[in-house]
């Protein structure tokens, strides 16, 4: 499959990558270069994603065509790009690797299996809905202050800031959030879908005796997967008209049903190691590795591979 860009698109993405690989060259002048989103690294998780076997014969398509127990990698995360406390207000990430599936690839997974990724904040949004507010966007972010006060002050810009804020939130326990693709994908040939993963135990809090640390959510995680079992259900919202479920317009939620059609699993287990953290921090997530029959839609999306491609092998080299 191969994208188009307008020129000013390829500027913009050009001008993205730029910001971005100035940022980690400071950022880690000396150091190993952690990946631009999502950073600070809370566990590298096993898992399973069961096909459900009463999903509706109009949906099984891509990697929900038959039930089916596939094994799975699961990475959480936090959202900003430096590394920071869990205490303030922020996105989380989790990102799904489901191993060894089957049909027409987008991209090879570097991990040497066929595989389908699948990339979750605790936001139903992004809220840069286009090429050229996600490069602004990203600068901000990257460059402090006086980048956050030029992009503050432009009209145009106060829809995505008051986006960004109405969804940061204080998190308690990483299980019991729900996760959201934020953009697009296509489910088949003529259809299109979010992605949605609900927590089974939404009460789940913090439990551990002892006041937060600046990285509780990784401590809060190590003791609860080691007590028990834990499950999300992974739902579809199916788009039906432009005007609810914009497909380029990410900045707006949908409001569909959810559909359910997989059981993600994670085991009782210890992750907290030496060679799991390395393997967890090496490996690459894109929304773009996986199936043809679940390719990502949109500009952000179109933007996305390219950004995350160049990063990841610039991160390598």
């Amino acid at each position: 499959m191969t994208d188009f860009y307008t020129p000013e698109e390829e500027k913009d993405i050009q001008d993205l990558l730029g910001d971005m690989k100035e940022f980690l060259k400071k950022e880690y002048p000396q150091g190993s270069i952690r990946r631009n989103f999502h950073p600070k690294m809370h566990g590298l998780l096993k898992g399973s994603l069961t096909i459900k076997p009463d999903i509706p014969e109009a949906l099984r398509k891509g990697l929900f065509k038959e039930t089916k127990r596939y094994e799975a990698w699961i990475r959480l995360s936090n959202a900003p790009p430096k590394v920071q406390s869990d205490k303030p207000a922020s996105g989380r990430g989790l990102a799904i690797k489901v191993l060894d599936v089957d049909g027409e690839m987008l991209e090879e997974d570097p991990i040497g299996v066929p595989t389908q990724n699948f990339l979750l904040t605790t936001s139903p949004i992004l809220s840069a809905w286009n090429i050229r507010l996600y490069r602004k966007a990203i600068r901000a972010v990257l460059f402090g202050f006086w980048e956050q006060l030029r992009f503050a002050i432009h009209p145009k810009h106060w829809r995505s800031i008051y986006l960004t804020l109405k969804y940061s939130a204080k998190h308690e326990n990483l299980l019991s959030q729900t996760y959201f693709s934020g953009g697009a994908f296509r489910f088949g040939p003529d259809s299109f879908v979010k992605f949605v993963l609900s927590p089974h135990d939404p009460s789940l809090g913090y439990t551990l005796e002892k006041e937060k640390s600046d990285s509780f959510l990784k401590e809060q995680l190590v003791e609860d997967c080691k007590r028990k079992i834990h499950a999300f259900t992974l739902s579809i919202q199916l788009h039906k008209n432009e005007d609810q479920h914009p497909l380029e317009n990410t900045s707006k939620a949908w409001k569909a049903d959810l559909i359910p059609l997989a059981t993600l699993t994670l085991p009782v287990q210890e992750f907290d190691t030496p060679e799991r953290n390395a393997l967890g921090e090496k490996m690459e997530f894109s929304p773009w590795i996986g199936l043809a029959d679940h390719a990502p839609v949109g500009g952000i999306n179109r933007a996305r591979r390219r950004v995350y491609k160049e990063l990841a092998a610039f991160r390598n080299r």
